[in-house]
């Protein structure tokens, strides 16, 4: 990898650090709630774009079905952290 590259993704990575470490503690508690909020958007974009005709409540019904999918497959412990994989 070219070492400027590589020099960029470190200042990257230590400047996102940094910020973390500033963010104040209730700050950081709300960002949990926050980022669920936003993916459930997200999924509701995609629920809709993949079934224009379905109402709201569809939309709702079909996103608590996603998430409940989810949830299994979570508490299944299908899915273990591989670690840092090195390329």
């Amino acid at each position: 990898m070219d070492t400027r590259v590589k020099a960029l993704q470190d200042a990257v990575f230590l400047t996102k650090v940094a910020r973390a470490r500033r963010t104040p503690m209730e700050e950081k508690i709300l960002d949990g709630p926050r980022l669920f909020d936003q993916n459930c958007e997200i999924m509701r974009g995609a629920i809709r774009s993949e079934n224009p005709a379905f109402t709201p409540e569809q939309v709702e019904r079909e996103l608590r079905r996603r998430l409940a999918i989810a949830r299994r497959i979570d508490e299944a412990d299908l899915y273990r952290d591989a670690g840092i994989v090195d390329e």
